[in-house]
This record gives structure tokens, sequence and C-alpha cells, in this order.
């Protein structure tokens, strides 16, 4: 789709409506779709408490310890967690642990890495990616190998439940993948294929990113938003339906683009390339029932949008930062991903919460909870630099 520009800006560049400050405004495409000139955003401190009315934090058991948490899954009252080592554990709602979600290894059921997994809900069967080479591995929630299915010999970027079925996207766009995205069903029987329709060129140069294809369920249907696309798909059935484009204009990543820093990189590996310091590359999407947050990259720094879908208005933050949390004094906020339609997740390491409690600014703070804040320093007093991460729960306004 082509890039659009903005039709009317929001009289007052700065002002209050209903959950926090707003700073621009969506437009409407040619095609009718809600459209966010990203390029258009002013940068804004906000407080947490402008999207959200209460937090919790659920200390995570230290039977066995996790490096830096990648994803969560909550289903039926437990949390799935992912480390950045493979480590792959299960919790209750308390923290405990119940178990490991298969092993590490070379042997019968076990895996080399973990790269992705969801939980299909209707079982609760956990299917994982990167286990084997060209399959996805079947365990059951108290972490027993069940079977493997045989996919496409493709790297699986991503990939999501879209009903009874999976969505397969493989990251390699290049020339001599005609198809880059799949439907199969449980079983693995290919369904449908979609064609690439951005093709680059290949080289010596491996250029991959966190953000090829963005995947999310949100009100049952699997949303998706690729790399080199400013547009936000859903699927029904089988049918992919255009629902929002994020705009960045001139500087949307393209196919072309990164098939000059890939001839760049080839010819100098140890060089850098400056089309991706101009690009906008994406990081991070989820939605919830009234949100909508967007984290990526452009211009060497880390940027979230927060939308408000009723309102269809919005606020950037700076993404490193994170939100200053109001309500209970804690540290700021980064949310990661989404557990259902109103709650967000985040986590912070255990020393990172201990040496935050012990600040001038936590201890001079003043939130909208004070016995929050008593509450959160007693957790922090009780836990040791090393224990395993916090879960951190953001339940957003309704």
């Amino acid at each position: 789709m082509k890039p659009l520009t903005c039709k009317f800006l929001c009289r007052n560049i700065i002002f209050s409506i209903a959950i926090f400050t707003l700073i621009f405004c969506s437009t409407q495409s040619d095609e009718g779709l809600e459209t966010i000139n990203i390029l258009e955003l002013k940068q804004s401190d906000i407080n947490i408490s402008e999207i959200a009315d209460d937090i919790e934090y659920i200390p995570l058991a230290n039977d066995t310890l996790l490096a830096y948490i990648m994803k969560v899954i909550y289903s039926e009252g437990e949390y799935f967690v992912k480390d950045n080592k493979s480590k792959f554990l299960r919790f209750n709602e308390r923290g405990e642990l119940l178990n490991q979600i298969g092993k590490r290894g070379q042997g019968p059921g076990e895996y080399r890495y973990v790269s992705d997994f969801e939980i299909y809900p209707e079982t609760r069967n956990v299917y994982v990616t990167g286990g084997k080479l060209n399959q996805i591995m079947i365990y059951s929630p108290d972490g027993k190998f069940k079977s493997s299915i045989n996919i496409t010999a493709k790297y699986t970027s991503a990939f999501g439940i879209s009903g009874n079925n999976f969505v397969l996207f493989y990251m390699d766009g290049a020339q001599h993948n005609k198809e880059n995205l799949e439907i199969r069903d449980m079983d693995g029987n290919l369904i449908k294929s979609y064609p690439n329709k951005y093709e680059f060129e290949r080289g010596r140069a491996v250029v991959g990113f966190t953000g090829e294809c963005l995947m999310y369920s949100l009100e049952n249907k699997l949303h998706f938003k690729e790399i080199f696309s400013d547009t936000i798909f859903y699927l029904d059935g089988y049918e992919i339906i255009p629902k929002m484009i994020l705009n960045s204009s001139d500087r949307r990543f393209t196919p072309e683009l990164r098939s000059q820093i890939i001839r760049e990189l080839s010819s100098d590996p140890g060089g850098s390339s400056e089309g991706i310091i101009r690009s906008v590359i994406q990081n991070n999407l989820f939605e919830t029932q009234n949100f909508l947050f967007y984290s990526y990259g452009y211009d060497k720094k880390t940027r979230m949008l927060i939308y408000n879908r009723s309102t269809r208005k919005g606020v950037e933050i700076e993404g490193k930062t994170g939100i200053k949390n109001d309500l209970d004094g804690g540290p700021y906020i980064q949310l990661k991903m989404k557990k259902d339609d109103n709650t967000i997740f985040s986590w912070i390491d255990a020393y990172e919460l201990k040496a935050w409690v012990s600040t001038e600014d936590f201890k001079n703070s003043t939130p909208k909870f004070p016995e929050k804040k008593k509450a959160l320093k007693k957790l922090a007093d009780s836990l040791n630099e090393n224990d395993n991460p916090v879960l951190i729960l953001v339940k957003l306004r309704e």
C-alpha cells in the first residue's frame, strides 16, 4: 500500500482526554483503513496510572534459575516461561515451579533450543519450534514429549494458532522462497500457502531481525505484521484481511533497502549501514481490548506507540526507559506482551528490583497506593540478588 499523509492534525498539540495525555490522532487511508502516521508522533512522558489502575508482582520460584525472559504465556492459571537460553518452565499463579517443559539435548524428545512456542487451548499441549530441524515438537503441559510434526525445510521465524490450525512465517524472504506464510492443521498437513510479496537478494552477509513477522491473537483472530509492510492484517478463516496501517512513509524498511544492506555488509563485514538507522524497524506489537502497543527502532532510538483504540488517539514514549510507575512507586515499566485482553506482562530481575527500592526516588515517591509501596518494599527485601525474575502484571483501564 502506498504511503499516506495525515489528512488532519489534532487542533491542540497536547491535551488530556479520558485516559492519558494524547498528542496525535489517527486518520483513514484511501481504502478506509485506520492509519497512524508514525513519523508525526511526539514523544511524551506518561505515568502508568494514565492507562492502568492496578499492578501485581509474582516472584518466580528459584528451583531452576532463568536467564533473560523472552516469552510468557498465561493458560488456565499457569505461566509458561521461556528464557534466552531455552530454559522452559511452567509456574502456578503464585510463581511456584510446577515442571520444566522438555529439556535441551540431542536425544529423542529433546530440543536443541526453543525458538518460539504456543499453547493449543483445546488440549493445552505445548508446541515448540526450533527444537528439531524442520519440525514442531509437541509436549504435554507437565513437560512430557508427545510427538513431532514435520514442516517445510525453512527456518520458522514466527508462528501462531488460528482456530484449529497453525500459521507459520518463514524468516528468509529471499528470492528463492516463493512462499513465506503457511496454514497447516494440527497434524502438520499443509492447508494453504501464501506468496512471498517481499523478495530480496541473498548475499554472504546474513541480516536478520527479531521482528521479521510479529503475530498476536485478539478477539480469537490471529493478527500479524511483516517487517516490510506498514499494514496489520488478521486471518478470517483462510482469508487475509487488512486492519490498520502504521504508516512510516519514506522511512519504511523495504526489500530493496535490505538487499542494499546485505550487499554493503557482504563487501565489508565489519562495517555498518545507515539504511538500518534511517528506517523504522519493528520490534514488538500486541493489542488488548482497548489499546495497541507497537515498539520499533528508528534513528538510533527505541520507541513505543501506545494507542487508545476507542478514542483513536495515542502517544509515543521512549522505549528503553519505559513508563513511570506512580501506582506503587516501583521501577519504570517496560510493557512486554499481553497476558489477556486487559492485562499486560512485564518483568524485572531481582537485583534490579532490590536496587530500585534502595533509591531516593523510591523512598521519596508518593504513589497512588501507599500500601502497595510498602508491600513492594517487603517483597524486594525478601529477595536475593541472584533470584529468578519477578513477573509484573499491569491491569489496564477499561
